[in-house]
């Protein structure tokens, strides 16, 4: 910027006092703030001893660690010093772990230009060196017995048996190919697992090794597979690709010369080169002969299936699962009788609602078998419904206009554990909903949002993470009104740094829907202010996905109101998932409108509360949230007068079909032109306000190309004094190539500065 047009910009800019005691370093560090959340929850069979796999802050990989609930203590049961008794790796990996601590306390004592230094040798290092340096990963699963407090786990691979009480675990297998998937005989005589493409049965009193998995016609790859209650019955999922799809081009830098690579993937138009299959053997007869209960052969028609943890029937003899044809809009209960060897359609229905809601219909049994338990959206909320396959209709039985997601039968089977945002949308809570009349009844305690629960078997107590946003992300054991806290995940220095705590609201947009948004507030921030408004949003469906929740924070959003004085706001409008089917399938037929008008309505909403300046009003937003950015920009260039798009999707007809067909709208074989009138490069011609640009070149999820094509058209427009281009040329999705997340905002705050054009009076 010249000295003429920097003077008129700064002598128009407003002056704001801010603080000065925070930096970007200080939130994203090499090693992020938050730890890892525990996983993997289970309960002994007597319900004493809770098991799941996690470690503090500072220490590697994820361990087994049991909680004794008579004793209320938790105690480590692996760790890498005693793993290191099967793993001649580890004593290696150990000394290079306390090697790097120590020169992580040593960098924390630098300057920024020399830690700076530092890590660009080091990455050069990296770069050179020819295999990846070995780590300790920790535990991947366990499985306790059924009557014993005993436990199998695994490591790289390899079974291991451990009692509780014993000093060290017995390893079971060693082989270069990998084992999981464990699961206890029901008389504790031995386990199930899985080999590679075999599931066996191996017991402890025999060394003989029992493979149970059939071979499939065509030489099929083993998916998954479910054992029935009695253990005489497998299920088996299979797919594979029939021919090779499209492959598109992108250009790696990493050597002396550009390099053209490929990328696999099915666009607008292409057929669907997959086919999948369901099949249910008879493992007591051990005859060879699987039976095939579901095949979707491809092509046009997009289908998937849904199954429950627990798809059998108590007696073993039936199997449940859900199907669904995306352009027919057919969804539907199937239920297949192994012994009849026949497949029945309980209960069908066209699903008008979000496309991700048919793959979470996971329906159930219920205790006696005579009913099935299924999520469905019929009544435009994701909501448990109760299925009678003799009369094939379905009850709905939890009502009203929020969300619940089904998890498991009750201990008594007389209920369904399940969770909800029954309470407010950006709460989550732990219900038992009643089989007889729906009734909900709320288990857990705080306002916050709680997770998956694993109920003990007794029902009586479960174990659950929980945050809200004073409290971060740790596991619980939940008793009744008490609640016991299991864990301590995260770096002490998170809340020294969290300056801010973002405050929810809600308005109506202009046709009556209730969205939701959280605001961060600048320190010293009055009505009568005239500050910039700088917003983030999503605006895509991601399952049950939203920002809106208790306990999440957007730390750059909080630090552009501390440190820049702004107001900042992330905004959950229609697109997004969790809202129910109007919000989730807004999209299609229209992708980014929906989302345009509720973002605009937020922004006038917001405006009215006071204290925003409504001609400095910015977006941003990364994948579909960078799609909804330039949407923003070139379709309400009015209100919107700056964006910071990521790695969007701007030319929907060569994005993954299986995504666009059932988010952005239908194709006919071999015709892309159909979803080609959503495409930003029509659009960007209407740019008014200024625009950055970023994108990882080697991105094979959303092209690159994606990203020069709307350039290319901004360009052609003459837009080109209002946009500016960053690119990663080794970066991904999310970059993490050259461009690192420290670097992401540096970006961002520069051109935040550089366009608004403000000057900061430092406070604090």
């Amino acid at each position: 910027m010249n000295k003429c047009l920097l003077s008129a910009a700064v002598s128009v800019a407003a002056t704001l006092s801010v603080a000065s005691d925070l930096k970007l370093e200080d939130l994203y560090r090499e090693k992020p703030l938050t730890g890892k959340t525990a996983r993997g929850m289970e309960w002994s069979h007597k319900d004493r001893y809770l098991g799941y796999l996690w470690n503090p802050y500072d220490v590697k990989g994820s361990d087994l660690w049991i909680y004794d609930n008579k004793e209320r203590k938790s105690t480590c049961l692996t760790s890498i010093e005693s793993m290191s008794a099967f793993d001649k790796d580890l004593p290696e990996v150990i000394a290079r772990y306390k090697k790097d601590k120590i020169e992580e306390e040593r960098r924390k004592k630098l300057t920024d230009e020399e830690r700076k230094k530092l890590e660009e040798e080091d990455k050069k290092k990296e770069e050179e060196r020819k295999e990846p340096l070995k780590e300790y990963s920790g535990i991947s699963g366990f499985a306790w017995a059924n009557k014993k407090d005993e436990l199998l786990f695994e490591y790289k691979g390899d079974l291991y048996r451990q009692n509780i009480g014993d000093a060290k675990p017995v390893r079971l297998t060693k082989t270069q190919e990998n084992e999981g998937s464990t699961k206890w005989l029901k008389d504790d005589s031995g386990f199930f697992f899985r080999r590679g493409g075999g599931v066996f049965r191996m017991r402890f009193d025999s060394s003989f090794v029992e493979q149970l998995n059939p071979p499939l016609p065509n030489n099929l790859p083993l998916g998954l597979y479910s054992i029935s209650p009695d253990e005489t019955k497998m299920m088996i999922t299979a797919s594979r690709q029939k021919r090779r799809s499209r492959e598109v081009t992108y250009i790696s830098y990493r050597g002396r010369f550009a390099e053209a690579k490929t990328a696999q993937r099915e666009v607008a138009g292409d057929p669907f080169n997959d086919e999948a299959y369901v099949f249910l053997y008879d493992i007591s007869k051990d005859d060879g002969k699987p039976w095939e209960v579901y095949h979707w052969a491809g092509g046009m028609e997009y289908q998937q299936t849904a199954f429950a943890d627990e798809p059998w029937s108590p007696d073993s003899t039936k199997l449940v699962f859900a199907t669904w044809k995306r352009t027919q809009k057919d969804l539907a209960i199937v239920v297949a009788d192994v012994a009849a060897r026949k497949t029945s359609t309980v209960y069908s229905v066209k699903h008008a609602g979000g496309p991700e809601s048919p793959g979470m219909a996971d329906p159930i049994f219920t205790k006696d078998g005579k009913k099935i338990v299924a999520l469905l959206e019929s009544s435009g909320y994701r909501h448990v419904w109760s299925i009678d396959p003799l009369a094939k209709g379905a009850t709905q039985l939890t009502r009203g206009d929020f969300e619940v997601y089904l998890r498991k039968l009750t201990a008594d089977g007389k209920g369904i554990i399940a969770t909800s945002w029954k309470e407010h949308s950006w709460r989550m809570d732990v219900y038992r909903v009643s089989l007889a009349d729906g009734a909900m009844t709320r288990l857990t305690n705080r306002e916050g949002a709680y997770g998956a629960p694993e109920m003990s078997h007794g029902g009586d107590k479960f174990a659950v993470s929980f945050k809200d946003w004073k409290t971060l992300n740790e596991l619980y054991v939940v008793d009744g009104k008490s609640e016991r806290k299991l864990t301590e995940s995260h770096a002490e220095d998170f809340w020294k740094v969290t300056k801010l705590t973002p405050a929810p609201f809600e308005f109506r947009n202009r046709h009556g829907h209730l969205v939701r948004g959280m605001a961060y507030y600048p320190p010293g921030f009055i009505k009568t202010d005239k500050r910039p408004l700088f917003l983030y949003t999503y605006g895509g469906p991601l399952g049950t996905s939203k920002d809106i929740v208790s306990g999440n924070f957007n730390s750059f959003n909080m630090y552009v109101a501390y440190t820049m004085g702004y107001v900042t706001a992330t905004i959950d409008p229609r697109g997004m998932s969790g809202y129910g089917a109007v919000f989730e399938s807004a999209n299609f037929g229209a992708p980014g409108v929906a989302q345009v008008e509720d973002l605009s309505d937020g922004v006038k909403y917001l405006i009215a509360q006071g204290g925003i300046d409504g001609k400095k009003v910015g977006i941003s937003g990364w994948s579909f949230g960078g799609f909804q950015t330039q949407m923003c920009l070139y379709t309400a260039p009015d209100v919107f007068t700056l964006g910071i798009a990521g790695a969007g999707p701007t030319e929907w007809q060569n994005y993954n079909n299986w995504y666009s067909g059932g988010v952005i709208g239908d194709s006919r074989e071999g015709k892309p032109e159909d979803l080609d009138k959503f495409s930003l490069t029509k659009l960007a011609k209407n740019l008014k306000g200024h625009l950055l640009l970023l994108h990882g070149m080697e991105d094979t999820n959303v092209l690159f190309q994606d990203t020069v094509k709307v350039y290319q058209a901004l360009l052609r427009a003459g837009k080109g004094p209002l946009v500016e281009l960053v690119v990663d040329p080794t970066g991904g999705h999310g970059l993490g190539g050259d461009i690192k997340r420290k670097d992401q905002y540096a970006i961002y705050e520069a051109y935040l500065l550089k366009i608004w054009a403000l000057t900061r009076e430092t406070s604090g």
